[in-house]
């Protein structure tokens, strides 16, 4: 084998993970999706042609192929011990002084604290040797966790080599980072209505949706998950450690490693509490969830001087945030019919504020959590957001019972159309299985018109409800039948929306089968399985006679899933919808695509996309952009190089004006794209 093969694996490896710590660690990707694509495809063949090179650091073994069996058990060289909480900025000026009274320091001298976020996440260490990742672990008992190094690897924030570093910031042969695995909100809120659509309960805050993830036994849905990390000590290591915590976490961030960007330094325990203080207020600005603040001395021969008891170390505290919640009346429960027939009951509550915003419902879950929590009509109850993000009832509030309560029975038929619900096999949801159920209709319909679906703008849930609940449309291949004079008289519609609408729907017919599939509404199958199965069938059709072990057969695709898409095209009323798509002339094939090359005008731009494009939906204008070399933001900044402007473009237009960024219309993109 010539050593030229070797050369071009290890400098593809090296500039895919240059670009991997741009992306993921730093928010500041030089390269187009399209190009890093292009160079993570190149390794994967060459390594497939000379898989003795392939070796466990490469960025190609990030996602093991098969699930693993079990989570062996892993000793920590130094223990992971737990944090003192206080919820008194009296305590924390209690901390400092004992510290002193600890190291003989005089009452009135300044000790420098670093005051970081305390992410609401899972603790996990990493262990390196020579640069490389052998193993993670969770916290565990503190003494031993769970080794979960598999499914850490999917995780593209934490390094599987380290960069050669020079003096003074030379990587040790051995060393252990710790850091907070935690789920995006935005994740978090992806992840519920999934699990919603699919009849599994719903994780009740970020955390308990990372801890879950980590602990999936295949990879590849832990990969779906999208987790990130904050690493924020440095644990055991073979050498010497920097002289202070705020060294160590440069230290941490030149070795490629995400560290929280609003890490202080404090001269002293005052302004330590003003920072927590500040953030106390800001927490809700941010994209995940901190429960408070921890408060670490930044000497480090401080740590060692002040040692830990068995249980927490002495040098450091955490100040928790008080959790906001309220208390209001639940003045009824109503049960909401989802797309797949899943019944939620949900609690209607007099307007309360809570976090910044009015809540007047709350998800109560299931039937068997109303039980558990012994929920009535009448009831006063604590309410707080799950995480901040999702209204839940805490607790009732039994001391306000007057006893005219009304105790709420599981229902024995579908509210909205009072066809017979039941349980299948162990799941905690009753599931109305009525296909003609109109509160399952309108769900459907709202899911195949949305964005990562069919794409039909003006689809709103205030006109399903009118086109359905007035008979003018049924199910979703109705929609292909509607005309003008059907939406311009309808509550909320003019002349230029219906026309709009018309347009849109028009538009809608030509989309490829991928978007067709996931928009059927198909029980397990979303956005990214959808993608997987037009890969493999080029028309509806042939997907429709696939039996299990077709479908087994594909990369990806489970019993379970394998099952509900044989079980939905076997449904008389879904080949009755299929055959009116035919008939309406919707696209039931996989369209041929050339893929154009990389635009000279477009490679290496970033582009910002506003306002409602006419020949575009927003996704495919995007998805075009990326194909000819190009980055795709959702910000305007001096960096942008092109605005893209539709109608309505809003304040994105003001802007780009204000950088002087080139604007485009859409009959410019059209040329630029040419």
């Amino acid at each position: 084998m010539s050593s030229s093969v070797k050369e071009k694996i290890e400098q593809l490896r090296s500039v895919i993970r240059y670009h991997d710590r741009k992306y993921y660690v730093e928010n500041n990707p030089e390269i187009s999706d399209y190009e890093y694509d292009r160079l993570l495809k190149e390794l994967q063949n060459l390594e497939k042609a000379h898989p003795e090179l392939i070796t466990p650091d490469s960025p190609t073994q990030r996602i093991a192929d098969h699930p693993i069996s079990q989570f062996p058990a892993v000793e920590h060289k130094i223990p992971m011990l737990s944090i003192d909480n206080t919820y008194s900025s009296g305590e924390l000026k209690e901390f400092d002084q004992r510290i002193k009274r600890m190291a003989d320091i005089a009452s009135d001298t300044d000790i420098e604290y670093v005051v970081e976020l305390k992410i609401d996440g899972v603790a996990i260490t990493l262990w390196y040797e020579n640069g490389l990742f052998i193993r993670g672990a969770t916290r565990g008992d503190g003494f031993r966790g769970d080794d979960v190094t598999a499914n850490l690897k999917t995780i593209r924030q934490i390094p599987l080599k380290l960069p050669v570093l020079d003096a003074p910031y030379k990587v040790p042969p051995a060393m252990e980072i710790r850091g907070e695995i935690y789920l995006p909100n935005k994740e978090f809120r992806q992840i519920n209505e999934e699990r919603e659509e699919k009849g599994e309960i719903q994780f009740a805050n970020p955390r308990n949706a990372a801890a879950g993830s980590l602990k999936l036994l295949d990879p590849r849905i832990t990969a779906q998950r999208h987790l990130k990390m904050f690493a924020y000590v440095i644990g055991y290591v073979e050498g010497t450690k920097p002289e202070s915590h705020m060294q160590c976490l440069d230290f941490i961030k030149v070795m490629g490693f995400p560290v929280n960007p609003h890490a202080k330094l404090c001269r002293n325990i005052d302004e330590a509490i003003r920072y927590c203080s500040e953030w106390d207020k800001r927490r809700g600005t941010l994209d995940y969830m901190v429960d408070g603040m921890v408060i670490k001395t930044n000497s480090l021969a401080l740590h060692e001087q002040l040692g830990s008891t068995s249980k927490a170390p002495r040098w450091m505290i955490s100040f928790k945030f008080q959790p906001e919640q309220a208390i209001t009346k639940i003045e009824e429960i109503v049960v909401q019919v989802g797309k797949t027939g899943t019944l939620t009951p949900v609690a209607n509550l007099t307007p309360v504020l809570l976090a910044g915003t009015t809540v007047s419902r709350a998800s109560l879950h299931n039937f068997d959590e109303v039980k558990r929590k012994d929920v009535r009509v009448g009831d006063y109850v604590v309410v707080q957001k799950a995480g901040e993000i999702i209204p839940q009832v805490v607790k009732v509030v039994q001391e306000k019972r007057s006893g005219h309560e009304k105790v709420f029975a599981e229902p024995h038929c579908c509210p909205v159309c009072k066809g017979p619900v039941s349980r299948e096999g162990e799941e905690v949801y009753l599931r109305c299985y009525n296909p003609l159920c109109k509160a399952q209709a309108k769900r459907r319909i709202q899911y195949f018109t949305s964005r990562d679906a069919m794409d039909i703008e003006g689809f709103g849930p205030a006109l399903i409800e009118q086109l359905v609940d007035k008979g003018i449309i049924e199910d979703y291949s109705d929609i292909f039948s509607l005309r003008y004079e059907d939406l311009v008289n309808l509550e909320r519609m003019g002349e230029k929306s219906s026309s709009n609408l018309i347009r849109a729907i028009e538009n809608s017919r030509g989309r490829d089968i991928d978007r067709l599939i996931c928009a059927l509404g198909i029980h397990n199958v979303g956005q990214h399985t959808a993608e997987v199965l037009s890969e493999h069938f080029d028309a509806l059709d042939k997907l429709a006679e696939a039996t299990v072990d077709d479908l087994e057969k594909i990369h990806e695709i489970g019993p379970v899933v394998a099952q509900s898409i044989v079980d939905f095209f076997r449904s008389k009323h879904t080949r009755e919808i299929i055959r009116k798509l035919h008939e309406k002339g919707v696209n039931t094939r996989k369209l041929i695509k050339d893929i154009p090359q990389k635009n000279k005008k477009i490679s290496g731009k970033s582009f910002v996309i506003t306002g409602k494009l006419q020949k575009y939906s927003r996704s495919d204008a995007e998805k075009l952009i990326k194909r000819l070399g190009g980055r795709v933001s959702s910000g305007v900044s001096k960096k942008t190089n092109y605005l893209v402007a539709g109608e309505d473009p809003g304040s994105k237009l003001d802007k780009a004006k204000e950088f002087g960024v080139e604007i485009l219309t859409e009959e410019g993109f059209d040329l630029l794209t040419a």
